[in-house]
């Protein structure tokens, strides 16, 4: 029943793939749907199973086999539990995924397998649910009278829009474009919305190319230290630091960020970093071809 168990679950999850683990598959879920109907289990899989493995381990060492014959049960279980540990994790990672964007959950740093396999960022949610905002307020670049707009929701402590950069730059050094970008802090990122206000306090001092540099550079710090962190960057920016904390202190920008916040949830943002190329939505750190692909 043991092994049945795992052979249902390995098999099953192979048989997807390829058909000649279908019969394994059939046979280990038939053993275990006996078992808890309270029959015999007829195929005799545990046993085929327990005479490979003690015939595989005799050829290294007698004496283990001996041992594995004997607390075969007790070994069985050990991987049963195993395996069931490894399915919830695999399970507690697609949730993370679909609710944060990322295997890891909340405050992650590093990037997500699930990310690159399926190109989406959180929620499997369709661009097309995404709105294009009207108002092209928001920290600028590039030439603002070119007839291509990219507008980005981005997270300055999320570890996919900080992915994005090189790409953005990429766009701004070759193609006639209006660049608009509109902090979107994300709850689930420590200190995402003091680093966003830090941000909007540097374009008080056309210093928030500098700033926004350094704190994607310094990203994990950010997060970790906050306030403290995002002081240490200012000053590297060459900013004013008694304006730049009055503007902190005083929470100059708040308002303006809750602004775009709010812009953010009526396009329905649920991953970041979205860009809008001429209202087309596109999620997440893409290459430079899939935006000449919106572009053009």
């Amino acid at each position: 029943m043991v092994l049945c168990i795992i052979a249902f679950i390995v098999f099953g999850i192979m048989s997807i793939f390829s058909a000649k683990y279908r019969p394994l598959a059939k046979e280990g879920f038939r053993c275990v749907f006996r078992t808890l109907t309270m029959k015999p289990c007829d195929t005799g899989l545990d046993q085929k199973f327990k005479t490979e493995v003690v015939y595989s381990v005799m050829r290294y060492s007698p004496g283990a086999a001996r041992f594995v014959n004997k607390q075969f049960a007790f070994i069985s279980w050990i991987f049963v539990l195993l395996t069931l540990a490894s399915l919830g994790y695999s399970a507690y990672g697609v949730y993370n995924f679909y609710v944060f964007g990322n295997c890891e959950g909340p405050n992650a740093t590093s990037t997500c397998i699930l990310n690159d396999l399926t190109g989406d960022y959180g929620r499997f949610s369709s661009p097309t649910e995404l709105i294009p905002p009207t108002d092209l307020d928001g920290i600028k670049a590039g030439n603002r009278s070119s007839n291509l707009t990219i507008i980005e929701f981005g997270c300055f402590v999320c570890p996919y829009t900080k992915k994005a950069e090189p790409i953005v730059k990429e766009l701004l050094n070759t193609t006639n474009v209006n660049y608009i970008f509109k902090p979107f802090p994300l709850p689930n990122h420590n200190n995402s919305f003091i680093a966003a206000q830090a941000v909007l306090c540097a374009v008080k001092q056309n210093k928030e190319w500098e700033m926004r540099e350094r704190v994607f550079a310094h990203q994990e710090t950010c997060s970790v230290d906050g306030t403290l962190a995002i002081n240490d960057i200012a000053e590297s920016s060459g900013m004013n630091m008694t304006l730049f904390k009055r503007c902190m202190n005083n929470n100059e920008t708040v308002g303006e960020l809750n602004k775009y916040i709010e812009q953010g949830k009526a396009a329905h943002i649920y991953a970041t970093p979205t860009f809008f190329v001429n209202g087309k939505p596109l999620v997440g750190p893409k290459s430079i071809d899939e935006f000449k692909v919106l572009i053009k």
